[in-house]
């Protein structure tokens, strides 16, 4: 596939008991995110684009190769579509091992000439599923589960991975922990993916690019920053889970926290936030609440928050429910969404172009 290639090619109608999903989307971001709340159309997306739905009119191409033709009666099922499916389900099979499961792929894997031998070392490597090996799935934690119907996808040798809300199942602390997993395989396995997600932070972290779904229709297309920083997606974004997602470098380790340097190419950027495992030099992600930060037009002292940063304000919003400001803290560095009441914007004459400091504990930072 050429550099300037179209990854998708789709236009499509399929009438819904609600709504019609009427669909219409080219690109080439290897990384797509669908965003939407419960009932917006993302899951029967998903399947229309693996072959486990018929009754649309339209068309669809992925890579050069179609899929799917209404008016030429073309219709490729699923099994000739090399695709790797993981719905929120797992369709795990519960009698079978770990290694079981994951062999399911084996067949279909050597039908497309894929050397499963290696994929398999690799699949197992990257999600750590050596000491689960010869447990039967049923007995497994949700986290674990996840892993494995993660697996068992890559390992059939798919072109195209496709995830529906793959950690909505999970609590908190398993969520971040099998987010951890998705970004390796992300980074490792040069497979595209198309991720359905009704949480932001997880679409920041993975996606490139993000369709935003309602009644069945795309109402708003972008890149993760501008998608959640938009003021007609706030209120949405916020009750669904938003929060300020960042990268940086793990600069220095002490007893309880860690010294991360946010990529900049001015000045550093250097916050303080909780220890996790990892050396100097790791690339770490991390995330900040909204609501969790605060403004402060004068630097303050005398505080028990550690994190300081000097910000510009570039907008005040107002939404039907919120009012927020976005805050630049340096190039390279994604902006921050500030939540605020209207009378502290108005008691600190916040406005576009004023220096101010935003402030957070150490462990409103989750990372």
């Amino acid at each position: 596939m050429s550099e300037n290639s179209n990854l998708f090619d789709l236009s499509l109608r399929l009438p819904l008991d609600r709504f019609e999903l009427n669909i219409e989307y080219t690109g080439s971001a290897r990384m797509l995110g669908v965003f939407g709340v419960s009932g917006s159309g993302k899951t029967t997306l998903l399947e229309y684009i693996a072959g486990l739905r018929k009754g649309g009119r339209g068309c669809l191409s992925f890579s050069g190769e179609s899929w799917e033709n209404s008016k030429e009666g073309l219709f490729l099922w699923a099994d000739k579509r090399r695709i790797g499916y993981v719905p929120q389900d797992h369709w795990l099979f519960p009698h079978r091992s770990v290694r079981g499961n994951l062999e399911m792929g084996k067949r279909r894997a050597l039908e497309v000439g894929v050397d499963f031998e290696a994929i398999f070392e690799r699949v197992v490597e990257v999600l750590e599923l050596q000491s689960t090996f010869d447990s039967r799935v049923d007995r497994l934690s949700g986290g674990e589960r996840q892993r494995v119907a993660l697996g068992r996808a890559l390992c059939s040798g798919p072109q195209l991975l496709l995830l529906d809300e793959p950690l909505a199942s999970l609590d908190r602390t398993l969520r971040r922990r099998i987010l951890r997993f998705l970004i390796r395989v992300r980074d490792t396995f040069d497979i595209p993916m198309v991720i359905v997600s009704h949480n932001p932070m997880e679409l920041q972290v993975l996606c490139d690019e993000i369709l935003v779904l309602e009644e069945g229709r795309i109402v708003e297309r972008g890149s993760p920053e501008e998608i959640f920083r938009r003021k007609s997606m706030f209120d949405t974004a916020k009750e669904q889970g938003f929060e300020n997602v960042f990268s940086g470098i793990l600069v220095e380790s002490l007893d309880r926290t860690i010294t991360l340097e946010l990529e900049h190419e001015g000045q550093p950027v250097r916050l303080r936030v909780p220890k996790v495992e990892g050396s100097v030099g790791d690339r770490v992600i991390a995330s900040l609440a909204s609501d969790d930060i605060l403004i402060a037009t004068e630097k303050p002292t005398g505080l028990s928050a550690r994190n300081c940063i000097p910000a510009r304000i570039e907008g005040v919003e107002e939404t039907e429910l919120r009012q927020f400001a976005i805050a630049s803290i340096g190039e390279a560095i994604p902006q921050f969404v500030v939540e605020l009441t209207q009378d502290a914007i108005d008691e600190l004459s916040l406005k576009p172009g004023i220096d101010v400091y935003l402030v957070f504990k150490t462990n409103a930072v989750k990372v």
